[in-house]
């Protein structure tokens, strides 16, 4: 009985497995890479391994280790490849192939023994890697994305991600071209800037994916070539531009207009990255609305974004009537991209919370009375087919405000009328004493011989007085 298992024991270790099923791994550049090479039969200490890359008939060695522990690498992806001893004990071989590069594709042979015992693994390495023409394309123009496999596939399945989600296959063309899938972008855009995924599916068999960045010159935002920007006229606005790598210059211009009006002139920010063009208005007035373009020229070519600033405001209309009705507007100098508009009220409470009342699902929206209940703020909002694309306040002020200024504006102009009058009788008073006077010496100019009489009577009377009273005067002294 021991006899006979000693014998089958023998001749166990004497089994040489032949060529495996096979084995195909598909890595990109750059990552790392584990060819297979695995058995189910017990292997103690002092196994030889072998791995080998053919080459048509020249066969290399790439990594080997002897019975004795002597390890031996050799040139290219021998000098970025292990095989973990520890995993001997349990039959697993495999290679570990760090950085994989373009050129570490193709066959390897896996051969390991013990005594009479020896096993024979084929593993194919295939390198995917995604690619563009050309590597960093202008705006507008064509690009091709090619998914190259190393070495070369028969047959197999070709699918595109583009930022992790399907690309449409009716925006591709893939190319049939020994078996490189291509795929071809008619004029660049932002819409195709990303991560493209290329994934190769082995027909019952694991699939490989490789992924590579596209970028290109030109402006990376707004993606759309004609956005509109809305904005309150009064208030603050950006018209956003932000162009890629490799532009070096850009230009705002109104168009039908050409120049920018003084009130939108570009003032960049510190802040703000390199390659930040934006354009920013510090106060929107109504003719500021029109379309705004931000262009350079790359290459020859002309890329270009067009904003369209839509100005919004409310208009109001009402009689000079105390508490009568008034009539709000919502006003837009584009209504082309409004769906719908809403008339709410906003009210603070006492702790400053803000609180928004839906009134009425209308453009027009007409306050009955001016009453105090109705003061504070009005707000029109405008929709589109995307939701909210702004507002637009009005402010009612309180109505006790409004009789103060009502009354002082009354007694204003009864103080104006009073003081104009007092004025107007002052001079009236003056001119007319100035008139008696030329007339006085009209007249006396008139008779000049009865001036002169009158003067020396006059005289002669006033010194006949100061004689009499110098002679009362020396009387009065003798009699004391």
């Amino acid at each position: 009985m021991m006899l006979s298992l000693v014998v089958l024991l023998g001749a166990a270790l004497s089994v040489t497995e032949g060529w495996s099923e096979k084995a195909e791994v598909l890595v990109e550049p750059g990552s790392q890479a584990v060819l297979p090479c695995v058995t189910s039969v017990p292997v103690g200490n002092g196994v030889t391994v072998q791995w080998i890359k053919v080459s048509g008939s020249i066969q290399t060695t790439v990594w080997r280790i002897e019975q004795s522990g002597l390890e031996f690498r050799g040139v290219g992806p021998g000098e970025r490849s292990d095989c973990p001893h520890n995993s001997f004990v349990k039959g697993d071989f495999s290679l570990h192939i760090d950085d994989v590069r373009e050129e570490d594709g193709g066959e390897y042979i896996c051969r390991a023994g013990q005594g009479k015992w020896q096993i024979q693994h084929l593993v194919v390495l295939r390198v995917i890697q995604v690619s563009f023409t050309p590597a960093l394309p202008v705006e507008g123009s064509d690009v091709k994305v090619t998914c190259k496999v190393t070495p070369l596939l028969m047959q197999a399945s070709v699918s595109w991600l583009l930022n992790g989600k399907p690309f449409p296959s009716a925006q591709m063309q893939t190319a049939a071209r020994r078996y490189t899938p291509e795929l071809q972008i008619r004029s660049m855009s932002p819409q195709e800037m990303g991560n493209w995924t290329c994934i190769i599916g082995l027909w019952g068999k694991e699939e490989g994916k490789a992924t590579q960045s596209l970028s290109m010159r030109g402006f990376v935002s707004p993606a759309s070539p004609l956005t509109q920007v809305y904005a309150e006229v009064g208030s603050a606005v950006t018209l956003p531009c932000v162009a890629t790598e490799g532009v070096t210059s850009t230009f705002w211009e109104k168009e039908q207009g050409g120049t920018l009006p003084p009130s939108v002139q570009s003032s960049p920010l510190p802040s703000r990255p390199p390659r930040d063009c934006s354009l920013s208005v510090g106060r929107v007035e109504e003719e500021d609305s029109g379309v705004y373009r931000c262009f350079s020229t790359v290459e020859g070519r002309t890329v270009q974004r067009r904003l369209q600033l839509v100005t919004a405001q409310v208009r109001s209309r009402a009689s000079e009537k105390s508490n009568a009705p008034v009539t709000l507007t919502c006003h837009l100098s584009d209504e082309r991209g409004v769906t719908k508009y809403e008339w709410v009220r906003v009210t603070y409470d006492v702790n400053g919370t803000q609180r928004v009342t839906s009134l009425k699902w209308a453009k027009t929206f007409k306050i009955q009375k001016m009453t105090e209940e109705n003061s504070g703020e009005w707000a029109c909002r405008y929709y589109g087919k995307e939701g909210i694309l702004g507002n637009a306040t009005y402010h009612v002020p309180a109505l006790s405000r409004l009789e103060g200024e009502r009354a002082a504006g009354s007694s204003g102009k009864a103080v104006t009328i009073t003081g104009l009058t007092f004025f107007i009788l002052v001079m009236l008073l003056i001119a007319f004493q100035m008139y008696k006077n030329h007339r006085r010496r009209k007249m006396a100019l008139q008779y000049p011989a009865l001036e002169t009489i009158v003067h020396s009577s006059f005289n002669a009377r006033e010194q006949q007085e100061r004689n009499r009273a110098r002679e009362k005067e020396q009387s009065q002294q003798a009699d004391v």
